[in-house]
């Protein structure tokens, strides 16, 4: 069931909607496949993953489910550096803080110090993996699964980026937020796009999204899913529509500029900064944001 509220939705566990379109098989209730299967003895193991069942009208064609014991380097760059600065955000994101574990990406803060790269020094760490350069897409369905971390100064977020800057620094060539929130309110997630409107000034469309008690985004693993058409954005949480945008109006373009680029995936835990506030003695480490799955499915 879906509870409308003011402006926020509420996503209440166990509920399904007829309306809605079937979220893609996740973690749990498959059946393994198995695949690059190879019979020299020295080649490598055939690696055994999920089966996947695509929504209606879309192909699998991009996914990472986070096996093995370390980040796949063909998919993914992991950040070093103070990313976030100008959001006044207070980490360094460092290699260290990026793992692999039991079929999940972790990425892990702490309240350790360190020298950045630009020489700086940061009373915080944190992780931040990308797929610029290696992976970009427009439009087709994006989905991730994720379980987020509890405390003051947290800031998880699942977002795109433009992989070309074409119509100008940011916000003018976009941004997507599929799934953002503060530590401290993890039972509500935001969802977002970042541009400018037909006027030239900053333009955005947020949209909160709340969970029922005991069902937060840090007591469980949620889906955060995207779909993306011409001229339209459609957000989804757990296989339910939260949220949709149509129709933008952007200075940079016609149609539907700026989002008629290919976009990259941003995954990262920020820590501080104007969004969450700072941490305080509340907030427990290490934080770790969990990832399970990132998968892409593009029309038929």
């Amino acid at each position: 069931m879906l509870v409308v509220q003011g402006l926020a939705v509420v996503l209440v566990g166990g509920c399904t909607s007829e309306a809605a379109p079937p979220p893609a098989v996740t973690r749990g209730g498959y059946d393994a496949a198995v695949v690059s299967a190879t019979t020299s003895e020295n080649t490598v193991p055939p690696e055994t993953l999920p089966e996947v069942t695509a929504p209606p009208g879309f192909t699998l064609v991009w996914r990472d489910e986070f096996t093995g014991d370390e980040l796949d380097d063909t998919k993914w760059n992991i950040e070093h550096s103070t990313f976030g600065d100008g959001g006044n955000t207070l980490h360094c994101y460092v290699p260290e803080a990026v793992s692999v574990e039991g079929g999940v990406l972790v990425l892990t803060g702490t309240d350790r110090q360190e020298t950045c790269p630009n020489g700086s020094t940061r009373a915080f760490t944190s992780g931040m993996v990308h797929s610029r350069g290696l992976a970009a897409f427009r439009t087709g369905w994006f989905e991730m699964r994720a379980r987020v971390p509890e405390g003051r100064g947290l800031w998880p977020a699942i977002w795109m980026s433009p992989d070309n800057g074409v119509y100008g620094p940011w916000p003018a060539s976009g941004e997507i937020d599929l799934m953002e929130l503060r530590g401290d309110r993890t039972h509500t997630a935001r969802v977002n796009m970042h541009y400018l409107d037909s006027t030239g000034r900053r333009a955005q469309s947020p949209h909160d999204v709340r969970a029922a008690a005991g069902s937060g985004f840090s007591d469980r693993f949620h889906t955060f899913a995207l779909r993306w058409e011409r001229g339209r954005m459609v957000f989804m949480v757990d296989g339910l529509e939260v949220h949709r945008v149509e129709n933008w109006s952007s200075s940079v373009g016609l149609d539907d500029a700026p989002f008629d680029r290919e976009f990259f995936f941003r995954l990262n835990l920020a820590i501080g900064g104007n969004y969450p506030g700072s941490p305080d003695d509340s907030t427990p480490w290490p934080a770790r944001f969990e990832i399970d799955y990132v998968r892409v499915f593009e029309p038929l």
